[in-house]
């Protein structure tokens, strides 16, 4: 059906948004680098000079500026490739649903750049259970939480004494990119970088989604979520695969936690739909231990291609206790639904065998036996 050929389109194009974030996540690079360079700067015009309590005021100062400006012109330059976003998002869906649907010649109406902007800033995002960010305060919270971690070291450095030199090395160590890679706070910077870019840009890409929907109600009349179809989706997203949503739609939407990969994509109304069975969706499940990228049905689930992999496979994902019920249960679909709750939190295995249904009961008969 239509639907088909939409979630082959939108699946194939969530791939794409996902190495856009990814590359708006890496261009902090650049930032990163100078942040170094200039810092570098600082203890190399103080080198030669006695280190009073001005001066080590000024340095500390110097180079909370630094960091500051460079952060914030990252995080700025960010805003503006995610209102690009959000604008060749409506390009796209008008370009997808004029070629799947049969009718064709549909005048769409298109919001413009700057109301799919004020959506994106004004929706919140979802960071976990009963937390929520707004666009802007995920930004801002950015370029604070990581000058204030460099300054943090720099007034470190002073306090441990020793000469502008040995002050230098270990301040350097410690937040620059001479220090093992995974520990100093430039590289977590950097990773942080890619989770704010990644996850921004899905939530201009479903906000846009969602404004265009509400702008064509004659038309799309609600919408289906599809996941990533991979060894590493979310608990709260495998369940919600191909999940029709036509109202309670901000419940929904996608990212519905960091780094979240999921998508929405518009149910049509039944009068223009056509019948395409033949329509594929990409999956990336780890099969023993490597990649196996191939097409599966995009009328498919999640957990029900996840039931044709092999259990050390299916355990990879759900984890070996869950795993295990997951095959004794051997109804992908209510499985799905009996793993978050109502408000599309993800369970713990404690919460859900504290429930009446099926899943709960063999999850305490395995933990008795």
């Amino acid at each position: 059906m239509t639907v088909d050929l939409l979630i082959t389109a939108f699946a194939s194009h969530t791939l794409s948004l996902q190495r856009v974030g990814a590359k708006l996540g890496n261009n902090v690079d650049s930032y990163l680098v100078e942040i170094e360079d200039e810092v570098n700067k600082v203890f190399v015009y103080y080198k030669n000079k006695n280190l009073t309590t001005k001066r080590i005021r000024k340095i500390e100062q110097q180079i909370n500026e630094i960091v500051k400006e460079k952060l914030k012109s990252y995080t700025s330059q960010l805003k503006v490739e995610h209102k690009k976003v959000g604008k060749e998002e409506i390009a796209f869906s008008v370009s997808i649903l004029n070629s799947v649907i049969e009718s064709g010649n549909i005048k769409f109406a298109s919001p413009s750049s700057a109301q799919v902007s004020a959506a994106a800033v004004a929706s919140p995002i979802k960071l976990g259970k009963n937390s929520y960010v707004t666009y802007t305060n995920m930004m801002t919270q950015y370029w604070q939480k990581w000058t204030a971690e460099t300054d943090a070291i720099v007034k470190q450095g002073f306090l441990e004494g020793g000469t502008v030199q040995d002050i230098q090395s270990r301040v350097m160590q410690s937040f620059g990119l001479e220090g093992p890679k995974s520990k100093t706070v430039l590289s977590r910077a950097k990773r942080s970088a890619r989770s704010i870019a990644i996850t921004g840009t899905n939530h201009y890409a479903n906000q846009s989604r969602v404004m265009f929907a509400d702008s064509n109600d004659e038309t799309l009349k609600g919408f289906r979520f599809i996941s990533v179809m991979d060894s590493r989706t979310s608990t709260q997203c495998r369940a919600l695969d191909q999940r029709v949503i036509t109202e309670n739609v901000s419940k929904f939407t996608p990212p519905l936690h960091p780094n979240c990969r999921s998508a929405l994509i518009y149910e049509i109304a039944e009068k223009y739909k056509i019948d395409d069975s033949d329509s594929k969706r990409p999956s990336n499940f780890v099969v023993d231990g490597a990649s196996d990228t191939k097409k599966v049905s995009s009328d498919s689930t999640y957990y029900n291609n996840l039931k044709k992999l092999n259990a050390k496979d299916q355990d990879l994902v759900l984890g070996p206790t869950l795993g295990k019920a997951f095959r004794k249960m051997d109804n992908p679909d209510k499985f799905a639904k009996l793993t978050i709750d109502s408000l599309n939190n993800p369970l713990t295995i404690t919460q859900m065998k504290q429930k009446d249904n099926e899943l709960a009961r063999i999850l305490r008969a395995q933990a008795s036996g």
